[in-house]
């Protein structure tokens, strides 16, 4: 049976484009079938060889396994996955049988080629696996790494080389995380507390009185004070005293006022609780919280009245953490606040505390 065509030569081209917009629909069609298939048979082969590396994995938990895992060619990025997130999950003997039965099976040899070879996610496991296998041969390619623009796979270098000596690397490393706004500050901080404070104490003292001199570098100054957040109290104290007597930025300073806990800074505290910018405010009350005693009771109560709304609410919960600062105290000090916005966030604080 002849196509029926109209015979408008204008009518013919509308209708050759809807017959091509339906077949090409088809098609489309037809690929996101065929494409949906082949995802769901890579899964199930997927799921398929888990099931047998598992048992001989979960064996690491007792000793090296007899029978070695058998990996096919394309199939080694999934047992590399399987493998790291066993590693993260065992400590003691058991980590140290998992890396042997890594040895025995060249896990090293594997990742090294996907490192260079592999697309980003094979590289990404790669670099996490040459970590965890303390592998020092690609030292110096993962230093670079550190540098490449894609954030998770800089980070995931940045680890590596803290999992396999961290405190070669720390001092050089800890500039980078300053300067690497792209890393995010929660990350940065669990690697450090991973390290733990004995290891990164001095780089971050010394990253920050070194970035502190420098012109423009304000934001690596903040970064630097929050990273010191995992370091030793004790030797963090003198260093975030100096540092909020100097510098003039309220960003800086408003990082800085996180770490004082010396009661011998609350003079400079207590300035910074007149400062222009109200987030400087905040974090100097919150300090007054921390390490105030009975005189800042004054100071604290005409911070009720501040036009910013986490100014008055951080002073009303500053004044409950003083010492010998009882609720009726403070239901006292409701009473003669002529301030309704005062008197109203000083209630919640009370209502809050009476609660918990």
């Amino acid at each position: 049976m002849a196509l029926w065509m109209p015979q408008d030569p204008m009518l013919q081209m509308v209708f050759m484009f809807g017959i091509g917009a339906i077949i090409f629909s088809l098609l489309l069609l037809i690929l996101v079938f065929l494409l949906r298939v082949r995802v769901l048979i890579r899964q199930r082969r997927q799921r398929f060889y888990e099931a047998q590396w598992q048992p001989l994995l979960a064996e690491c938990v007792f000793a090296v396994p007899a029978q070695l895992p058998q990996v096919s060619r394309n199939m080694r990025y999934h047992f590399l996955r399987v493998w790291n997130f066993h590693h993260e999950s065992l400590v003691g003997a058991s980590r140290a049988n998992l890396k042997a039965l890594a040895r025995a099976m060249h896990l090293e040899e594997i990742a090294r080629e996907l490192m260079y070879t592999g697309n980003l996610r094979e590289r990404m496991i790669a670099v996490m696996t040459l970590g965890h296998l303390g592998d020092r041969t690609q030292w110096h390619e993962l230093r670079a790494l550190v540098s490449d623009p894609s954030p998770v796979l800089s980070l995931l270098a940045a680890r590596a080389l803290l999992d396999i000596d961290a405190s070669s690397i720390l001092a050089w490393l800890v500039t980078v995380m300053a300067a690497r706004d792209d890393w995010p500050m929660s990350r940065v901080v669990t690697m450090l507390k991973e390290v733990g404070p004995e290891v990164a104490t001095q780089p971050l003292i010394s990253a920050v009185e070194a970035t502190a001199s420098s012109k423009g570098a304000e934001a690596q100054v903040a970064r630097l004070l929050r990273m010191m957040e995992v370091a030793h109290t004790e030797r963090v104290l003198p260093v975030a005293g100096k540092i909020v007597r100097q510098v003039k930025s309220p960003e800086l300073i408003a990082a800085a006022l996180r770490l004082v806990q010396d009661p011998r800074d609350l003079d400079i505290v207590r300035a910074y609780a007149a400062h222009e910018a109200w987030f400087v405010r905040v974090s100097a009350i919150r300090v007054l919280g921390r390490i105030g005693d009975v005189s800042d009771r004054r100071l604290l109560t005409g911070m009720l009245s501040d036009p910013q709304w986490w100014v008055r609410y951080r002073a009303a919960r500053a004044l409950l953490a003083l010492p010998g600062t009882r609720i009726e105290d403070l239901e006292k000090i409701s009473g003669t606040l002529e301030d309704r916005f005062a008197a109203d966030i000083l209630g919640q604080a009370i209502a809050e505390a009476r609660s918990s």
